[in-house]
């Protein structure tokens, strides 16, 4: 499935896909890279814990955004983005590619929340991601965080509870909050 601005779209990345992104020239879209290359491949193709996504501007790809760690059962995934080359950065496609991925959980993957981690001082995509709608949850810090790690959190669905005709339950979740702050059935 294709999800597309005017603009800017997000390709569903295969198996035998193999673009080689330039990472270099700016330090938080060089760690993103390493981070990134260092993953598993097998667990990139496992759909129903991954969906994993070319950023295109045109024909050109120009970044990856995944959803990983697909929990249906808790309706929750965890979300990770990045730009390249630097040519790109700055100038709202990470807004506009993160917009495209929460409609997406939302309406087709119906998950009710996504979160996130960044590093506290990659203060570019914090911005990005309050602008977005993710509020800051908790800090990560420690052995395994030599460097403050923020756990970003936003909810994408909210679940309505109204009373029937005989005055039972009813649960309706077709109420969504869109990646701009609005609500739509």
């Amino acid at each position: 499935m294709m999800l597309s601005d005017a603009e800017l779209s997000l390709r569903p990345r295969g198996p035998r896909d193999v673009f080689v992104l330039d990472w270099s020239g700016d330090a938080e879209a060089e760690r993103f890279g390493e981070e990134l290359e260092g993953s598993s491949w097998s667990q990139l193709w496992d759909r129903r814990r991954r969906q994993a996504f070319w950023v295109c501007i045109g024909d050109e790809v120009v970044g990856e955004a995944d959803l990983f760690d697909i929990r249906r059962g808790d309706r929750t995934a965890e979300l990770r983005i990045g730009l390249a080359p630097t040519a790109y950065l700055g100038k709202g496609y990470g807004r506009r590619a993160l917009q495209l991925l929460l409609d997406y959980a939302s309406g087709h993957l119906q998950l009710g929340s996504v979160y996130l981690r960044v590093r506290e001082a990659n203060t570019r995509a914090v911005r990005c991601y309050l602008a977005v709608g993710f509020r800051r949850h908790g800090r990560l810090r420690g052995e395994r965080f030599p460097e403050p790690v923020l756990l970003m959190h936003r909810e994408l669905m909210r679940e309505r509870i109204a009373q029937g005709p005989a005055g039972e339950l009813i649960v309706d979740s077709a109420l969504r909050e869109t990646a701009t702050g609005e609500f739509s059935l």
